[in-house]
């Protein structure tokens, strides 16, 4: 419930931030596409995060907040990663994806709000702009990463309602 103004400043809290989203990352993708698809996948993803928060702060003169910013961004995505992994991964392959298609939307509401939260004291503006901002990024990155990474191809009586929402908004 803090501010990214709130963190200490200076490198080391953001390379923490970026150390453990980096590693939960690629564990919660682990079970998804192996090590090599879930390293390049969180590097793009995370690289992405950084090069858009950098260009946005430098464009509005507030890059002195970056390593704040960005590390708040990161320790937000480590803590939702680890929650994942803890909540998706026992559902997996069982018969109870509905439960499972919930704890997606969940953390998906949840790292929403987050990134809002950021980037609304981060930019100093009103929280509906946040979530728009923060909406319209996630939609953008999750294209660009759904036309890096194509999702392989799985029988149809396997694809949720969730998947098919997902990939109709994206």
């Amino acid at each position: 419930m803090g501010k990214p103004q709130d963190l200490p400043a200076g490198e080391s809290q953001m390379m923490v931030g970026i150390t453990l989203n980096f590693i939960t990352y690629v564990v919660a993708l682990l079970m998804l596409y192996g090590v090599g698809r879930a390293v390049v996948h969180a590097a793009v993803d995370m690289g992405l995060t950084g090069l858009f928060l950098y260009l946005a702060l430098m464009i509005t003169s507030k890059l002195s907040r970056f390593q704040q910013a960005f590390g708040a961004l990161c320790g937000a995505g480590a803590v939702l990663n680890a929650a994942a992994i803890l909540m998706i991964f026992p559902l997996m392959g069982s018969s109870t994806s509905a439960i499972g298609e919930f704890a997606y939307f969940l953390l998906l509401v949840w790292g929403l709000s987050l990134s809002a939260h950021v980037v609304r004291h981060t930019f100093g503006i009103h929280m509906v702009s946040s979530i728009g901002v923060a909406l319209l990024y996630f939609l953008f990155v999750s294209s660009l990463l759904t036309a890096i990474f194509p999702p392989e191809v799985v029988p149809a009586e396997s694809v949720s309602w969730l998947n098919n929402t997902v990939s109709f908004l994206v």
